[in-house]
């Protein structure tokens, strides 16, 4: 039997006699949560809004010092990412209906587009956009941004 051959065996009978979980990395175990909730994300494209998924949406500040402050969203069951974006002192939230809110950022969990888009959060009750609201205008960064309005995004209306 070859050494590769019995150290995968070895590595086989280990991992069955000793199921201890493998920690996982997740790149945000040097922030801290500011807000989390259940939320449905969907983005503006081509005229319409496409779900991109539900899970845990998250406002997360790194380390002291950095000042640093970012949305994070998981998708429910496979933990994939599906929001990764920095707050920016120029973002601006609108409500949308009673239980959702929009924005524009750059979402970077995604290859599919490059640049400024529009989403939108629909939370399970119209309390979680109040506290996400404050969450992110609490902790938005403090330099100006270059960020504008994306070409696409739908128009505001006067409600």
């Amino acid at each position: 039997m070859s050494l590769m051959f019995r150290s995968l065996l070895r590595l086989i009978s280990l991992l069955i006699n000793d199921p201890t979980e493998v920690p996982i990395e997740t790149g945000e175990e040097n922030e801290e949560t500011v807000f989390t909730a259940d939320a449905v994300l969907f983005e503006y494209l081509d005229g319409g809004w496409k779900e991109r998924g539900k899970g845990e949406v998250k406002v997360n500040v790194s380390s002291p010092g950095r000042g640093k402050a970012r949305l994070v969203m998981r998708a429910r069951g496979n933990y994939r990412l599906i929001l990764n974006a920095s707050l920016y002192s120029d973002m601006k939230l609108t409500n949308m209906d009673k239980r959702g809110v929009t924005f524009a950022c750059m979402n970077s969990a995604t290859d599919e587009k490059k640049g400024l888009s529009t989403f939108a959060l629909k939370f399970k009750d119209g309390s979680f956009v109040e506290s996400f609201t404050a969450a992110v205008a609490a902790h938005k960064g403090k330099v100006a941004s270059v960020l504008k309005t994306p070409e696409n995004s739908p128009k505001a209306s006067d409600d």
